[in-house]
C-alpha cells in the first residue's frame, strides 16, 4: 500500500486560521457579509450600515409590539431592502469594484425611484385595504408607481440572483396579459394591466402577498438570529467542535465538513455561506489530505447543502412552507430531525469509504481542539438554540421566539470575554442581518409576484389537472413528475423560488393523489434542494469549485452521486413511517435506512477494506436494496425485508473483513503465508 498523505504541524496551525478572539472587525465583517456585495466606504459605507440596523432594530421592534398591518408592513420591508440592494449589488458584476467599491450615481437614482414606489404604497394603504377590488377607480399614480415597484423588484432580483427569475416572471405577467393565446389546458380570459396592477400591487395577492410578509416578519429575524450567533463567535465552536470530534478520524477534513456543515445548519440555513464559512478551512485542508480538488469541493457543497434541511432554520423556504401548508413551524422541524439526520449519515458513510479507498489519515490529534475545552469555553452559545426550540414546542410565534432568542443571543456572548458582543460587533450583526436578507428578499417578492400571477390566472388549478392525467392516478409516477420538474427549474432558480413554484403547482397534484399536507410539501422542499447542485447551474456547486479551483461542471455531478439521500428520502415521506405518529415505525424506518446508507458506498465504490469483485459488490446491493424496500411498507413486511437483507449482508462483510485481514498478514514480514 502506498504512503499515506498526511500535514504537518505547520500546514494544520496555518490551515486552521485564526481564533475568533483575535479577529478584527474588518476580518469579521470579511467573514459575514455575503462577499458579493459592495463594502463601500465614508458617508456612503455609514449611511447603508445606519439604514440596515434601522430596518433590522424596527423589525425585532415590531415581534414584541404589533405589526403595522400586511401592506405597510411588506412595502416597509421592501423599502428598505430593494434600494439597498440596487446600491449594494453592481449593475454588472465586473463593475463592482468600480467607483471603489462605491456605488454609482445611477444605482442611486435607481434606488431613490424604488423607494418612491414603495413609500406610496405605505402611504395608500388605508386606501387600498378598505377599496372594492375591480370596482373602484386607480388612480394614475397608482398605475406610475405600481409599475416602477414590479420593475424595481425585477431590478433587485436581477442583480441578487441573476436573469433567470426575471425571465420567469416575465414569462407569467405576459401569460396573464396573454391567455388566450395560449392551447388546451392552458387557455383562460387574459387580464388587462390595469386588473394585473391591482392585483400585483394595490392587493395583498400580489407583492405583498404572504410571502413578502413570512420575509418582514419571522425569515428576517430567525436570519437575525443566525448572524448573531456567528458574530458571538457560534461559527468557530462549532468548527472546532467538529474538528475534536472526527478530524483526527480517517479523511478527517472531510468528515469535520460533514459535521461542522451540519452543526452550520443551526446558524445560517443557507448553503453558500456555509461553503463559504467552513469550506474556507475543510476544502484546503482536504485536497492537503490527499482528496481531488473536485471531490474536496463537492463533499462541502453537499454538506453544506444539509444546513438547509437542518432544524431550527432550515433556509428561508420552509418558512414560506409553514404558512403554505398550514403546517406550525415547530411540526416542520421537529419531523425534519431525523431525515437531517439521515442525509448527513449518508455522507458521513460515502467519506469513510472514499477516505479508505484514497488510504488517507487523519489530522494529528495532538494538535485539534479538545472537546472538553471547545464545550467550556464556548458551549454557552448552544443555549439559545435549545431555548429557541423550547419556545418554538411551547407555541410562541416564530416571529416572537426568534426575536427574543436574538436578545437571548446578546445576553448569553457575556458569559465568555471571547464571544462578548460588543456595540461595534452588535452593529456589525444588525448589518450583516440585513445584507444576508436582502439576498432574499427581493427573491421573496419575485416569487410573490409569481404566486399572484398563478393564482389570478387559475393555473394552480390547471396544473394540478394535468399532474394528474399525466400520473394517471399513480402517485409514483406523480413524485417521479415533480422531481423531473424540479431539476429543470432547479436549473436556474434558487431553493426559494424552485419551492414555491413546485409547491404551487405540485402539491395540490400530490394530495389528489392520497398524500398529506406535510408529506406532499417536504417531498417538494428537499427536491427544490437541488437546484444548488444540479448542473448545468448549481450556484451552491460553483462557490466550493472556486474555492478548490476545481471544474465546476464535474463537481456539480460529483454532488448528485454524493447528495443520493436528496432523492430517496422524499420517496420514504410518501412510502414510509418518518412521518408518521408512532416513534416505533419512524425509528424503525431511521434504523433500516442507516443500514442502507451504510452498504450504498460500498456497492458504489466497489471498496471496503480493500476492492471487491463484482459478485460480492452485487450482494451488498441487493441487501441494500431490501433494507430501502423494509421502510417503504408496513412494518411486520419491513421486518422480513430487514433479516433477508442482514442475513445477506453481514455473512458478505465478514467474508470481506477477513479477505482485508488474510491481504493485510501476507503483507506483514515475518508472517505465515
Amino acid at each position: 500500500m502506498s504512503e499515506q498523505p498526511t500535514l504537518s504541524a505547520d500546514d494544520v496551525k496555518k490551515l486552521l486560521g485564526k481564533d475568533r478572539t483575535t479577529e478584527t472587525l474588518d476580518e469579521l465583517r470579511e467573514s459575514i457579509y455575503p462577499n458579493d456585495q459592495r463594502q463601500p466606504t465614508g458617508p456612503a459605507g455609514w449611511f447603508i450600515t445606519l439604514a440596515a440596523a434601522a430596518i433590522c432594530l424596527f423589525t425585532l421592534w415590531m415581534a414584541f409590539h404589533i405589526t403595522l398591518g400586511a401592506i405597510p408592513t411588506r412595502a416597509l420591508l421592501l423599502a428598505f431592502m430593494v434600494p439597498l440592494a440596487l446600491l449594494l449589488y453592481p449593475a454588472l458584476t465586473r463593475w463592482k469594484d468600480k467607483n471603489n467599491g462605491q456605488p454609482m450615481l445611477f444605482d442611486y437614482i435607481l434606488a431613490t425611484v424604488a423607494l418612491t414606489s414603495f413609500v406610496w404604497a405605505i402611504v395608500s394603504a388605508d386606501r387600498y385595504e378598505s377599496r372594492v377590488p375591480y370596482v373602484d377607480p386607480i388612480e394614475t399614480a397608482d398605475i406610475i408607481f405600481g409599475t416602477i415597484a414590479i420593475l424595481a423588484v425585477f431590478e433587485a432580483a436581477r442583480r441578487t440572483v441573476g436573469m433567470t427569475i426575471v425571465w420567469i416572471n416575465v414569462t407569467f405577467i405576459f401569460y396573464a396579459l396573454a391567455g388566450s393565446i395560449f392551447p388546451g389546458p392552458l387557455e383562460h380570459g387574459g387580464t388587462t394591466y390595469l386588473d394585473l396592477i391591482e392585483t400585483l400591487y394595490m392587493a395583498t395577492d400580489g407583492i405583498f402577498n404572504f410571502i413578502t410578509g413570512i420575509m418582514a416578519t419571522f425569515v428576517f429575524t430567525f436570519l437575525t438570529f443566525g448572524t448573531f450567533l456567528r458574530v458571538s463567535g457560534g461559527d468557530r465552536v462549532f468548527t472546532d467542535l467538529a474538528l475534536s470530534v472526527a478530524g483526527h478520524r480517517r479523511g478527517g477534513p472531510a468528515k469535520v465538513a460533514v459535521i461542522s456543515s451540519a452543526l452550520m445548519g443551526t446558524l445560517s440555513g443557507s448553503t453558500v455561506s456555509n461553503v463559504v464559512t467552513t469550506g474556507s478551512l475543510t476544502i484546503p485542508m482536504m485536497k492537503r489530505l490527499g482528496f481531488k480538488p473536485y471531490e474536496a469541493a463537492a463533499i462541502e457543497t453537499t454538506a453544506s447543502l444539509g444546513g438547509a434541511l437542518t432544524p431550527p432554520l432550515m433556509g428561508t423556504a420552509v418558512f414560506i412552507m409553514a404558512s403554505f401548508a398550514g403546517v406550525p413551524l415547530v411540526t416542520i422541524l421537529m419531523y425534519s430531525i431525523i431525515p437531517a439526520l439521515l442525509y448527513f449519515t449518508s455522507l458521513y458513510f460515502y467519506v469513510d469509504v472514499k477516505a479508505r479507498k484514497k488510504g488517507l489519515s487523519g489530522l494529528p490529534r495532538n494538535l485539534l481542539p479538545k472537546a472538553w475545552t471547545v464545550i467550556k469555553n464556548g458551549g454557552h452559545i448552544f443555549i439559545p438554540i435549545f431555548v429557541l426550540i423550547f419556545l418554538l414546542i411551547e407555541r410562541w410565534t416564530p416571529f416572537l421566539a426568534s426575536s427574543a432568542c436574538v436578545v437571548g443571543v446578546f445576553v448569553i456572548s457575556f458569559v465568555r470575554k471571547n464571544t462578548r458582543m460588543t456595540p461595534p460587533k452588535i452593529l456589525i450583526g444588525l448589518e450583516a442581518a440585513t445584507r444576508v436578507t436582502m439576498t432574499v428578499a427581493s427573491l421573496g417578492a419575485s416569487a410573490a409576484l409569481i404566486y399572484g400571477v398563478i393564482t389570478v390566472t387559475g393555473l394552480l388549478v390547471k396544473m394540478t389537472s394535468i399532474i394528474l392525467a399525466l400520473a394517471g392516478g399513480s402517485l409514483f409516477i406523480g413524485i417521479v413528475l415533480i422531481a423531473l420538474m424540479s431539476y429543470v427549474m432547479g436549473m436556474g432558480l434558487p431553493v426559494t423560488a424552485a419551492y414555491v413554484l413546485l409547491a404551487a403547482l405540485g402539491s395540490p397534484a400530490l394530495q389528489d393523489l392520497g398524500l398529506p399536507v406535510l408529506a406532499a410539501h417536504l417531498i417538494i422542499l428537499w427536491f427544490s434542494q437541488d437546484s444548488t447542485i444540479t448542473p448545468p447551474i448549481c450556484m451552491t456547486a460553483f462557490v466550493g469549485a472556486r474555492i478548490a479551483k476545481a471544474p465546476p461542471m464535474k463537481t456539480g455531478w460529483q454532488c448528485v452521486l454524493m447528495a443520493k439521500a436528496l432523492y430517496i428520502i422524499p420517496f420514504v415521506f410518501a412510502y414510509g413511517s418518518l412521518l408518521d405518529d408512532s416513534l416505533v415505525e419512524i425509528f424503525f424506518d431511521a434504523a433500516v435506512l442507516f443500514l442502507f446508507f451504510a452498504s450504498m458506498p460500498i456497492f458504489v465504490e466497489g471498496y471496503y477494506s480493500q476492492k471487491i469483485g463484482w459478485v460480492v459488490r452485487i450482494l451488498i446491493g441487493l441487501s441494500g436494496l431490501g433494507f430501502f424496500t423494509a421502510c417503504l411498507g408496513p412494518m411486520a413486511e419491513g421486518y422480513l425485508w430487514l433479516f433477508a437483507s442482514t442475513a445477506l449482508f453481514v455473512p458478505v462483510m465478514v467474508y470481506e473483513r477477513n479477505r482485508a485481514a488474510g491481504a493485510v498478514a501476507a503483507q506483514t514480514p515475518g508472517s505465515e503465508p
